[in-house]
């Protein structure tokens, strides 16, 4: 229950972006804000929460965050601009940030360590209960309500949360150093910040404009200090020497890049099927629901895989999924099927499925029980982090091809419509409805555009998809690790490193 309302949150916002453009006049890039509001925050903050809850006690900051978290809910459903609605998604994403890595590592507390593997894929079926239940639930609640009815759905959620965990969980603490990295914290999060505005920042600006390289060097540098500073501090907020384990880093590897994948996926499929084929809110929920089951039968299917053939297989060849699954849905057009749709989104979220569950264990196998909330933020920040540069990075690539390719289409237009039309599918769309008649051919432009602009951002997201399974084949260990982190030993300096004997 705790996480289903992050599964839940990750996909009901996808189906209400075309009415958040039309009630909130929000562009392009307020669209990716959305989006990376909640997860910038999320993934900056999860590592010192993680940590946190070592220290003060996992259930009470899980009961914290679940209360920030509606809050958040309730404050969005009041907003009357882009600027608000962004503050109340980076609230939300200060609850999802204390919620996650705090419930995951509440399991090594509840559960004996052959258990653990098991109430793993639980843990992440909740999540992933969570995505089909929001496309068709913001479905509904559009066709019936107003937009903010999206965020109000999670209220009832949370506070059943909240009276099921102050009743049920016990309190637990971890280690409890009296030293706590405020200085990681603030590089991590500054660093992160400063690199996704620029990458969000870069189709208006320009790739190549003083904001968007001024951007990048400055997040880039700031992430630089971040690692020095944690290779410096006896008590880091991200062990980052950790990695030099190659079964960690590539679990995190996998973890990022499903999380890359899934998001700019889903930050492209909703203007598609609502703008360029022009289903309603609710058929485009009902029309997401392929990917989102595939991840479903992916991860059960990964449950039964892992303990007789390993973790190096199932993940690469769910990553291999992945980019296949890219791969197809860049041959689709303004007239595709249905099923051609379908069939992409099946192939995609079973590689999604297949990777997670088993890069998450393969990870956390490595951790001593008194770290788990550290390896929790840890490799649920990267999860998140994946998520930032998927929506940052893709939809950039995708807003800066459909603004050149639109060029020719708004030439005559006047200069507010120009600029509306050139900004997302959904307002060209709008554009042209009110022009009349006249205004199909700019429709038609704008669909093809969009379709165009999409394949480049979904090749490139495969590329990389293709690129990285290789190296994830060659560091994934080969057989399966041990029930739990039980025996595992951190080093002198707090690694989340297991010694050779925990992974065979």
């Amino acid at each position: 229950m705790c996480v289903l309302v992050n599964g839940l949150d990750a996909t009901i916002l996808y189906v209400a972006m075309p009415e958040l453009v039309d009630a909130l006049g929000a562009s392009n890039s307020d669209l990716q804000w959305f989006h990376n509001a909640y997860l910038l925050v999320f993934a900056s903050l999860m590592l010192p929460f993680g940590v946190l809850a070592d220290r003060m006690g996992r259930k009470r900051l899980l009961l914290v965050g679940l209360a920030v978290f509606g809050a958040a809910s309730a404050y969005a459903t009041l907003v009357d601009s882009s600027g608000e609605l962004i503050l109340g998604r980076a609230l939300m994403g200060l609850g999802a940030a204390i919620v996650t890595p705090v419930s995951l590592a509440m399991l090594p507390v509840l559960f004996a360590p052959q258990e653990r593997a098991r109430a793993l894929a639980i843990w992440s079926a909740g999540v992933a209960l969570g995505l089909p239940i929001g496309p068709l639930t913001g479905g509904w609640l559009l066709e019936h309500f107003w937009w903010g009815s999206v965020f109000l759905i999670n209220i009832p959620i949370l506070v059943v949360a909240m009276v099921a965990g102050f009743l049920l969980f016990p309190e637990h603490r971890g280690v409890r150093e009296n030293t706590f990295d405020w200085q990681g914290a603030a590089l991590s999060v500054a660093g992160l910040g400063a690199l996704t505005y620029a990458l969000t920042r870069a189709p208006e600006e320009g790739w190549l404009s003083a904001e968007t390289l001024g951007g990048s060097a400055a997040g880039v540098v700031l992430l630089f200090l971040f690692v020095l500073r944690e290779r410096s501090t006896p008590h880091p907020l991200l062990n980052v020497r950790s990695f030099g384990n190659r079964h960690f880093g590539a679990s995190i590897a996998a973890l990022l890049l499903v999380h890359f994948a899934m998001t700019g996926f889903l930050f492209m499929l909703s203007p598609y099927l609502q703008a360029v084929l022009g289903n309603s809110s609710l058929g485009t929920g009902v029309r997401m629901l392929p990917v989102v089951l595939a991840v479903m039968v992916g991860a059960g299917t990964a449950e039964r895989l892992a303990p007789r053939v390993g973790p190096r297989g199932p993940v690469t060849v769910g990553l291999l999924l992945m980019a296949g699954g890219l791969l197809i849905f860049s041959t689709t057009n303004v007239d595709s099927s249905e099923t051609q749709v379908a069939a992409c989104q099946l192939m995609l979220g079973i590689g999604i499925g297949l990777t997670l569950a088993i890069a998450m264990h393969t990870a956390l196998s490595t951790v001593s029980d008194d770290k788990s909330g550290e390896a929790s933020g840890a490799t649920s920040a990267f999860r998140q982090v994946g998520g930032v540069i998927g929506v940052a990075v893709l939809g950039s690539v995708l807003s800066t091809a459909y603004r050149d390719d639109m060029e020719p289409a708004v030439s005559n237009l006047p200069e507010g419509a120009a600029d509306a039309a050139k900004d997302t599918v959904g307002a060209a769309v709008h554009v042209a409805d009110m022009i009349g008649p006249k205004g199909e051919r700019l429709a038609e432009a704008a669909r093809q555009a969009y379709v165009d602009s999409m394949d480049v951002a979904l090749v490139g997201g495969a590329v990389v998809l293709f690129a990285l399974a290789a190296v994830v084949f060659a560091w994934m260990p080969a057989k399966s690790a041990d029930p739990g982190p039980a025996h595992a030993e951190a080093d002198s300096s707090g690694s989340y490193a297991s010694t050779a004997e925990h992974v065979r």
